[in-house]
């Protein structure tokens, strides 16, 4: 919720700044909060929603705060403080960081989020970062505008991004104004983001533009189309370096270049932007030396020792599948950039054989961190992303499974009968993913529980189909006489014998209309 005064004093900035010089800051936040709070509540289509509320470090450890900001206090208007992200303005210096470390433990166990605003400026510092530990962290202005064309700021963000998934926070871009930004973003992973691209502060309550809503979603699935999830993709490695264009450079002048700058390893000939060829500093001194490769290369173009058959890849591919296509190469190519293009064949940049698997190897370890070590399915933060990503575009749906009396299996046949059921259930829902909607990707929640997020809606032939397969396979983990009978004995919770049915596969569709904003992949079942 945004906060405007009247003329002279409509920007936030000199707003709060003359209520702070005043000594009347508390006073003015609290009058904004309690507007902010009745617009939500008398906003229509708002209660699904989650909302930001600025809060400046002094009112914050404001023993006062505490007080009168309470779960409480927000009932009247019809909000749970798991709607409410509070987020921590850095205009000030903090005064106090013991207190503030109390005071962020103590909204934390009262349900409410926490948000770092206009990371990378003013007084957000790394301190406040550790001892906050935000859910949410925002990102300055500064550092989003013209990202698409700032390799430094790409590489600052893309940073941030990987820092933020590693503790399980979650970027926002503040700032948008372009598509080209909104796009670069997406790439680096920081799928959350606001600004004026989106709307233009307005009174009250109110979503963006249909048609703004619409091209977001295109622009998410371009992004993301292949083998590429957000956060994967090469724009945060690509640099672009020297470029020639075709027919203006001779061998001679490049390799005056390359004895300059001892650290050029590569040029990238251009024809109308587009790339045609690639000479390696290696590659070239290799051709031009001798007794004759010098004088027979000198004058003649450039072009001419460049090699054609260079590796070119889409930015939007996968850092993983790009090093698996590299590492294929011919031997004496081994090691050779790549060459990056956007979706109309025109050069962006280049990156080294060093980065792709400095990356991949980032990649792998936070797959294996964030993966079910049973399974090996991605697990809950994968899912939670999923649905996020899911909700920006049209309507989507949640298949969720779990097995049916698995408690009792295993008790009755031990751990790791247990784990052989589950692992059977997760490889069956792999194979049934064919006949789900294209896109549709499966995670395991942990346990015996497993979640689907696929666009648009799911046959329930297809349900069917896996549900019966799942009754044929099953049929090993059981003796002979169990399968004739059709049940065994085990005993309950309560230590009673009593009959147990085979263990059965139970698929639940949801439709995306009934997932609250944020909903944790444990919290499914309970929907």
């Amino acid at each position: 919720m945004l906060s405007r005064g009247k003329a002279p004093l409509e920007s936030p900035p000199s707003f709060f700044s003359v209520a702070r010089a005043n000594n009347l800051l508390w006073e003015t936040e609290r009058a904004c909060r309690k507007k902010a709070l009745a617009t939500i509540r008398d906003s229509e289509g708002a209660s699904a929603l989650r909302f930001f509320i600025n809060v400046s470090p002094g009112v914050f450890t404001d023993p006062r705060f505490r007080d009168v900001f309470t779960p409480e206090a927000l009932k009247p208007y019809g909000i749970a403080p798991e709607r409410v992200v509070l987020e921590i303005t850095e205009s000030i210096p903090v005064a106090d960081y013991s207190e503030l470390e109390k005071v962020v433990a103590c909204f934390r166990e009262r349900g409410f989020s926490i948000a770092i605003d206009d990371l990378g400026a003013g007084h957000s510092g790394l301190r406040t970062l550790s001892i906050c530990a935000p859910d949410f962290l925002k990102l300055d202005m500064a550092l989003v505008q013209g990202i698409s064309m700032d390799p430094y700021k790409k590489h600052v963000v893309a940073f941030l991004c990987s820092f933020a998934s590693a503790v399980g926070g979650k970027i926002i871009a503040e700032g948008v104004e372009t598509w080209e930004d909104m796009k670069t973003l997406l790439e680096l992973g920081a799928p959350l983001a606001q600004g004026y691209l989106f709307a233009r502060p307005a009174p009250g309550f109110q979503r963006p533009a249909p048609f703004v809503l619409e091209r977001l979603a295109l622009l998410r699935r371009a992004v993301c189309k292949g083998d590429c999830i957000v956060g994967e993709g090469l724009r945060s490695l690509v640099i672009r370096r020297t470029t020639a264009e075709k027919g203006e450079m001779t061998c001679e002048e490049l390799e005056r270049i390359f004895r300059k700058n001892r650290t050029l390893d590569h040029l990238v000939v251009l024809e109308n932007e587009a790339p045609v060829g690639l000479v390696t500093r290696q590659n070239f001194f290799l051709k031009t030396g001798g007794t004759f490769g010098y004088q027979l290369y000198q004058k003649h173009p450039l072009e001419e020792i460049a090699t054609a058959s260079f590796l070119k890849a889409p930015v939007f591919s996968s850092v993983s599948t790009l090093a698996k296509l590299a590492m294929e190469r011919e031997p004496d190519e081994l090691y050779d950039p790549v060459v990056v293009v956007d979706d109309q064949e025109l050069f962006l940049g280049t990156v080294t054989m060093k980065q792709i698997i400095a990356r991949a190897g980032e990649l792998e370890v936070e797959r294996a961190m964030s993966c079910n070590p049973l399974s090996g399915l991605p697990g809950n933060r994968h899912i939670q992303n999923w649905i996020e990503e899911a909700r920006q575009g049209d309507s989507f749906t949640l298949v969720y499974g779990d097995l049916d009396r698995f408690k009792e299996y295993n008790d009755r046949h031990g751990f790791l009968k247990g784990d052989e059921l589950i692992n059977l259930t997760a490889s069956i829902l792999r194979e049934g993913l064919e006949a789900f909607p294209q896109g549709s990707r499966l995670g395991h929640v942990g346990g015996d529980d497993f979640v689907c997020v696929c666009p648009g809606t799911v046959s329930p032939l297809a349900l069917e189909s896996i549900c019966r397969i799942f009754d044929e396979r099953k049929l090993v983990f059981f003796a002979p006489e169990e399968r004739t009978a059709g049940y065994y004995e085990a005993e309950n919770r309560r230590g009673e014998k009593c009959v147990v049915p085979l263990v059965t596969l139970s698929l639940a569709v949801i439709e995306s209309d009934r997932i609250a904003p944020e909903t944790h992949p444990g919290k499914i079942a309970e929907i």
